[in-house]
């Protein structure tokens, strides 16, 4: 089987959400081979108000990582993710070429899984029906009506909730507040997270975590910034009885090992986007699994619903519901998200349909697609 084209579209749609972002926007990837299945991947990013910037990841994938993998078995995912990285250009470290690079793995695995005729989850020999989550209640709301959002989310079967609470959302003070009406809205019995995105210093971090013992938080997420990996083994010296978690900001496995081996961390979160796609996720995942470290892929609930599934390992992967309207979730429908509701909380369903399941939704797709040509140099 051989790669013979790849075509790329770019999706905006402009508007306001909860991080005051101006907008979103997605990039599709199809891979075309000679024996007539077609691989999909994407890419996603905000608009920030200083502009888009999907328009350089199209270029990027219709010149460059097209003349890369042109001819290439696609089947071979570990050797094409290395090309792609180790391109004499080697511009490969993080951020935009690790989505980039990303948008093609997915559609790499997509036909692998195809050709097979099998759901992805099936392809790594661990597979669950079902998968627990926890609810992204990570709403821009006022005290009161977060904790009043936070508790449908729990009448509807949730049995673990995570909130905003940093500093590129609330002050500390209004942070106080959310967790205090959260906690006494939804019980005791229901695990509460608190994401930070990475905005506080180390002694914030540690002086918040003694105010909210008493509010019994099940893990605090990215209490500092991402690089700062001894920021993080200081935090969690002093957490006590609350997880720390992270990584949905970090790539590779260089990266997450340091995590690791400084015991810096209790739950990883690689998101399979930001490391580079599933053939570097499982890198990851496999040096987590060898230290008992537990892992919880952030967003991305259409790759990671696979992974989780297939592996073990995964304790949570983090639920978005309709009413969070994420141009990622709108545009890309497939695979069908199903959920159960159990005992212990509210599963999602292990997809059915063969390789990923990525679909559009043609209306929306048609309404914001950016029109331009095919660009092969």
């Amino acid at each position: 089987m051989k790669i013979i084209d790849m075509k790329v579209d770019r999706y905006v749609r402009m508007g306001k959400s909860d991080m005051a972002f101006s907008g979103h926007e997605v990039v599709v990837v199809n891979l075309e081979t000679d024996q007539g299945i077609t691989g999909k991947g994407f890419l996603s990013t905000p608009i920030y108000p200083h502009g888009v910037t999907s328009d350089i990841a199209a270029r990027l994938l219709k010149r460059n990582f097209r003349n890369i993998i042109l001819g290439e078995n696609p089947l071979h995912t570990e050797k094409l993710w290395r090309k792609m990285f180790d391109a004499p250009w080697r511009l490969g470290m993080r951020g935009m070429i690790r989505d980039c690079i990303a948008a093609i793995d997915f559609a790499l695995w997509d036909i692998k899984a195809k050709s097979l005729n099998v759901p992805l989850a099936d392809l790594f020999g661990d597979k669950r029906d079902q998968v627990l989550t926890y609810a992204n209640v990570g709403h821009q709301l006022s005290p009161d009506d977060l904790a009043k959002k936070a508790a449908e989310y729990v009448a509807k079967g949730h049995s673990a909730i995570k909130i905003r609470a940093g500093s590129v959302a609330v002050s500390i003070m209004e942070a106080n507040k959310r967790v205090q009406a959260v906690r006494e809205a939804i019980g005791p019995d229901v695990k509460l997270m608190v994401d930070i995105n990475g905005s506080w210093d180390t002694e914030t971090a540690i002086q918040q975590l003694k105010a909210w013992e008493k509010y019994d938080l099940y893990w605090l997420e990215e209490p500092v910034a991402p690089e700062d990996i001894t920021g993080y083994a200081r935090v969690r010296e002093y957490a006590g009885n609350t997880y720390i978690a992270g990584g949905e900001q970090n790539c590779g496995l260089t990266e997450f090992r340091q995590f690791i081996e400084k015991k810096a961390i209790d739950i990883i979160q690689p998101n399979a986007m930001a490391t580079g796609g599933i053939t570097d996720w499982l890198r990851i995942y496999h040096f987590a699994s060898a230290y008992n470290i537990p892992i919880s892929p952030w967003n991305l609930q259409q790759i990671h619903i696979h992974l989780a599934a297939g592996h073990s390992n995964v304790k949570w992967v983090e639920y978005f519901s309709h009413d969070r309207d994420y141009f990622q979730d709108s545009l890309i429908i497939g695979p069908t998200i199903r959920e159960e509701r159990g005992e212990d909380g509210v599963y999602l369903v292990t997809p059915k349909e063969p390789g990923i399941g990525i679909e559009l939704n043609e209306e929306l797709a048609e309404q914001t697609i950016v029109k331009e040509e095919q660009t092969v140099v």
